[in-house]
């Protein structure tokens, strides 16, 4: 089962792109979503395991939308695959996919 926990703005200070962050627990396998758009707010999220071509993805049970300038982070639970891809769509129905994230080493995508 796939949790977010918010954690504020307290992500601001990321770069664009896909950056490495420590995980969040000492096991498992994790990633946060940080919202750097200043105008609406990431609605949905889905992960896949990285190059899975028959419709791989799986819808993540948000309890909550992402505000801009703020981040969830996600748990995809113990396993030994750390190569996802991650797709979200903001408010304004526009998404963005990301690649080969890995999540065992809680990498951070920044969507914007």
């Amino acid at each position: 089962m796939i949790q977010a926990i918010k954690t504020g703005a307290a992500m601001a200070v990321l770069v664009a792109g896909i950056v490495s962050a420590p995980a969040i627990a000492d096991s498992g396998r994790n990633f946060t979503v940080y919202n750097g758009n200043a105008d609406v707010s990431v609605q949905r999220v889905w992960t896949a395991r990285a190059g899975e071509s028959k419709d791989p993805w799986h819808e993540v049970d948000m309890k909550y939308a992402i505000k801009p300038k703020t981040s969830s982070n996600f748990t995809l639970g113990d396993g030994d695959v750390c190569l996802y891809d991650i797709k979200i769509q903001f408010s304004d129905e526009v998404t963005q996919q990301f690649d080969n994230v890995n999540v065992c080493k809680g990498q951070t995508v920044n969507a914007t």
